[in-house]
């Protein structure tokens, strides 16, 4: 792959890779953690006595996004997401945070011939965070970043 110059506003922290090759660079997106956490309730009280850590899942939206290995029309990223291995990972410094086993929920595409955005929507069912390449667990990460 050769060095390649980013556009204006590409944000040089979050990629989505393919079997380690950093395949787009993500301009705009969000990224929202979701719990199911239950509350437990002793036998007649009105009120919680604990609560139970439910599975995470981790809803991501890439507004846009630009190639960086392949030509857009080559393979569109809304068909690479969809492919088993591809993941997205956030550089913050130092930490590094991995979102894989992605399942594709929507795709969106808006414009005219002269300016289009596409605004995909995904489910990370796996976060692997990172310090200095080693890994760490997700609490510590999210303490460790102020989150």
């Amino acid at each position: 792959m050769t060095a390649r110059q980013y556009a204006a506003g590409a944000n040089q922290g979050v990629f989505v890779e393919k079997d380690g090759k950093k395949i787009y660079s993500v301009q705009s997106h969000s990224i929202e953690e979701n719990s199911n956490i239950r509350l437990v309730h002793e036998y007649g009280s009105e009120e919680a006595v604990g609560q139970t850590r439910g599975a995470r899942t981790h809803s991501i939206s890439i507004e846009s996004a630009i190639a960086m290995e392949y030509e857009d029309d080559t393979m569109p990223l809304y068909l690479l997401l969809r492919e088993p291995g591809a993941e997205i990972t956030r550089y913050i410094g130092e930490w590094k945070t991995v979102f894989t086993g992605l399942m594709f929920n929507n795709y969106r595409e808006t414009g005219n011939l002269e300016n289009q955005n596409e605004s995909i929507s995904l489910t990370a069912t796996k976060r692997q965070d990172f310090f200095k390449g080693r890994p760490v667990s997700f609490d510590k990460a999210k303490s460790a970043l102020g989150r």
